[in-house]
C-alpha cells in the first residue's frame, strides 16, 4: 500500500536466466540462451555481455535489427551481478528467490504484482518447435516460483502461436498452473494475430477465459531492416506492432468472435489511441459499403463502441499529458497502472507520479492503482 492505496501492478518483468531453461526438453536443451562475454567491448558502452540464441546475439547494440535486452551482468554472478545489493538483487530480477520480489514489492508499495518475462522473447526464434519449448519451459518456471504466494505474485504466460498443437496444450497446461493472463506480442512474425492458422489456438483461449496481453516487443519481423539503434528499436521496433495488433483484434473481428475475450495493451503507452481509433473509424463505414463482408470480417460495431466496451484496457505513462483527454473519451475504467520493473524506462516510481497528478481525481487515481486491474485480471 502506498499512501493509503492499495497497488496492482499490472506489468512487472523477471530477467533471462539459466534457471529457465532447465524444463527444455531434451531435444533442445543444447540449443538453450547461453549467456556469453564479449572480450572486444571497449566501444560497446554498458554491453558486455550478451546472450546467444539461435544464432543470434541479444543485445545487439547498433546496426540492422539493433535492440536492447537486459544481459548476463544483471544476473549472473560470475558475469558481474553484484549479489550484495538490497533493492532488486539479481534473485529478484530473475525470480529464483520470490521472498526478495516481495521485498522489493514492499519497499515500493505493490500490493499485487503480475509477472511478465523479457520482451526479447518476442524475437528470440522463428522455429516454432523450439520457440514453443522456450515458452512453456519459461511458463512452467515461473509458476513455481509465483506459487510461493500466489495471492501477491501473479502471472502471464507465453502463448506459442507458430505451433498450433503447441499453442492449444499451452493455454491447458497454463491454467492447471495457475496463469493470470496469456501473453502475445504485437504480431507472430509477418503474421497478424487474427491469421486463420492461430484459430485453434484462440479458440483456446477464448474457452480458457484468461485475459489476453499484448505486451511491447519487437516481433514484426521487418522492422528489424529500419532499426539501427537502441533508440529505433524502442521508438518503431517494439512499439509500433500495437497498431498491427490493434487492427488485429478489434478492425478483424476476433472481438466480435470470442465475445468474452478481454484485451489489455501493456508497455505502448495509450496516445496511440487517439490516432488509431478515429482513422479505424474514419473508414469503416467507407470500406463496408463498398467490399461484400464476406470478404473481409469487419467489425460489427464502431471501433470506439469497443474501446468504451470495459473489454479494451491500457497501461499509459504516468506523466502522461493527455490521460484525462482519453479518459474523458474513452472512459475511466480501462486505464492500469504498470511499474514495469525492473526496465530502464524510470516507470519505478510510476505509482507516486500517478498520486501527485493535480489533473485526475481520487477517483480516477484509486481505479487505475488497483481497480481497473483486479477488474481485467480478476479480483486476487
Amino acid at each position: 500500500m502506498l499512501q493509503n492505496h492499495r497497488l496492482f501492478d499490472v506489468d512487472a518483468h523477471v530477467l533471462l536466466s539459466p534457471v529457465m531453461w532447465r524444463d527444455l526438453p531434451e531435444a533442445y536443451a543444447v540449443r538453450r540462451p547461453r549467456p556469453i562475454r564479449l572480450d572486444d567491448a571497449s566501444d560497446l558502452g554498458r554491453v558486455r555481455t550478451a546472450w546467444f540464441v539461435d544464432g543470434r546475439v541479444s543485445p545487439h547494440a547498433f546496426g540492422l535489427g539493433a535492440h536492447p535486452s537486459k544481459t548476463p551482468e544483471a544476473v549472473m554472478s560470475e558475469y558481474g551481478a553484484k549479489l550484495d545489493t538490497t533493492e532488486l538483487p539479481p534473485s529478484s530480477l530473475d525470480m529464483s528467490d520470490p521472498e526478495a520480489r516481495l521485498r522489493d514489492m514492499d519497499r515500493k508499495g505493490i500490493d499485487i504484482q503480475v509477472i511478465f518475462p523479457t520482451p526479447h522473447y518476442a524475437q528470440m526464434t522463428v522455429d516454432p518447435g523450439f520457440e514453443a519449448a522456450l515458452f512453456r519451459s519459461y511458463n512452467r518456471y515461473i509458476a513455481r516460483q509465483c506459487r510461493r504466494s500466489p495471492e501477491r505474485l501473479k502471472w502471464a504466460g507465453l502463448l506459442p502461436l507458430r505451433d498450433a498443437r503447441e499453442g492449444c496444450e499451452a493455454v491447458t497446461e497454463m491454467v492447471a498452473l495457475g496463469a493470470s493472463a496469456v501473453l502475445v506480442f504485437g504480431t507472430v512474425g509477418e503474421r497478424l494475430l487474427s491469421d486463420c492458422y492461430f484459430t485453434p489456438v484462440w479458440e483456446a483461449v477464448a474457452r480458457s477465459r484468461l485475459p489476453v496481453c499484448v505486451h511491447m516487443g519487437m516481433s514484426f519481423t521487418p522492422y528489424e531492416q529500419l532499426t539501427q539503434s537502441v533508440f529505433d528499436a524502442h521508438i518503431m521496433g517494439m512499439c509500433l506492432p500495437v497498431h498491427l495488433a490493434f487492427v488485429a483484434l478489434v478492425g478483424h473481428g476476433m472481438l466480435d468472435r470470442y465475445p468474452d475475450m478481454k484485451v489489455a495493451f501493456l508497455e505502448f503507452g495509450s496516445e496511440w489511441l487517439l490516432y488509431m481509433v478515429p482513422r479505424m473509424d474514419h473508414y469503416l463505414p467507407l470500406n463496408r459499403s463498398k467490399f461484400l463482408p464476406g470478404v473481409h470480417p469487419f467489425p460489427q460495431q464502431a471501433i470506439q463502441d469497443y474501446v468504451k466496451s470495459g473489454r479494451i484496457f491500457l497501461a499509459p505513462e504516468s506523466e502522461d499529458r493527455l490521460l484525462p483527454i482519453e479518459m474523458e473519451l474513452f472512459g475511466e475504467n480501462q486505464f492500469l497502472y504498470a511499474s514495469d520493473i525492473p526496465h530502464g524506462e524510470g516507470r519505478h516510481d510510476a505509482a507516486s507520479v500517478i498520486l501527485k497528478r493535480t489533473d485526475l481525481s481520487d477517483t480516477q487515481k484509486q481505479k487505475i492503482l488497483y481497480d481497473n486491474a483486479a477488474r481485467f485480471y480478476g479480483n486476487p
